[in-house]
């Protein structure tokens, strides 16, 4: 407290003020002096408690703010009274709660990002594996002709994977940085489910999935069409996997002035009721799941509908899989 200059600025005058008015009252009056004198002390005095007061409050700040630098958590120091002192208690108590909820969420986010880091390398390190044991094998002059496009086709296939693996994590991870500008332009619905659809027709054709779309032609939605092409072929692509041999895929889509849904059906049995709460997780791969699976289709998905505020529900009903996507829009 000494060593604060306002302070010793302040006490300085006041020692002068009460010199002065002493030396004036005993000019009076003895009387006069010495109640001068008494009223000077006592102010003083109570100047002097008040000051210390003070001070153990900023010392107890002070101290509960090296608690908190220092790792702990923050306490509610709030009083809920008038003046500076309460005031900066409650503007220091938002402040560490603040930056307690940040360093939390950097803490959750470094977790993430590591279990990510750990998941993207054991999704990759199985296809790439496969492909150095097929690129040795393919060496060998001596390998049989059938062996060898054996073994180029399954080489291709899993450069395939990866590629379509590094592709989906670089399009969450642009979503997430908030690095991508969605358009909003008028969009058919019809074009678009022809659009998601077309790069499963053999597929589906190979596997006998036969596919039933219901989409009025005029119906139109405001949006962007790419990354939604994209959202919903990842949805249809889960669910054909899961379909056995001349299964039905049931496809129904409506806008309205206030919203687009497309619902999707499979006829595959259905998720089990242990998958339904992560489905979306990334890279959560569910009981029902091939072992090409990455588990991030369907994360991609929600990721690219909840950027443009809507939503995709799973839930189980009738002989299968239902998928509802639900994005805001308008009628044009």
């Amino acid at each position: 407290m000494v060593r604060n200059r306002e302070i010793l600025y302040f006490a300085a005058f006041c020692l002068g003020v009460g010199a002065v008015g002493v030396a004036v009252g005993f000019v009076l009056s003895p009387a006069a002096g010495v109640l001068a004198l008494l009223l000077w002390a006592v102010l003083c005095a109570g100047y002097g408690v008040f000051t210390l007061w003070r001070y153990r409050q900023l010392a107890a700040l002070s101290q509960y703010l090296a608690g908190v630098y220092g790792g702990g958590r923050a306490l509610d120091i709030r009083d809920n009274t008038e003046g500076e002192l309460s005031v900066l208690k409650n503007d220091l108590y938002k402040i560490t709660v603040t930056l307690q909820e940040q360093a939390d969420q950097l803490a959750k986010d470094k977790g993430f990002l590591a279990d990510a880091l750990g998941d993207i390398s054991h999704q990759l390190k199985t296809p790439l594996t496969s492909a150095l044991v097929m690129t040795d094998l393919l060496a060998d002059p001596a390998l049989p002709g059938d062996r060898r496009k054996d073994f180029l086709d399954r080489l291709t296939r899993q450069l395939e994977r990866i590629r379509w693996l590094v592709g989906a994590l670089l399009k969450i991870s642009r979503l997430d940085a908030g690095a991508v500008a969605l358009q909003k332009a008028p969009v058919r619905l019809s074009g678009l489910l022809d659009k998601a659809l077309d790069p499963l027709r053999i597929p589906m054709e190979l596997q006998g999935v036969r596919c039933e779309v219901t989409c009025p032609e005029a119906a139109r939605w405001v949006g962007d069409e790419a990354w939604t092409v994209q959202a919903l072929g990842n949805i249809l692509k889960n669910c054909v996997e899961q379909m056995p041999e001349g299964g039905v895929l049931t496809i129904t889509a409506e806008a309205d002035p206030l919203a687009c849904r497309i619902t999707v059906q499979d006829t595959g049995g259905g998720i089990d009721p242990d998958d339904l709460p992560h489905l979306f997780e990334r890279f959560y791969r569910g009981k029902s799941a091939g072992p090409d699976s990455a588990g991030i289709g369907l994360a991609l998905a929600q990721a690219i509908v909840a950027e443009q505020g809507g939503r995709i529900t799973a839930e189980n009903r009738g002989p299968g899989a239902c998928f509802t996507l639900t994005l805001p829009g308008a009628v044009v």
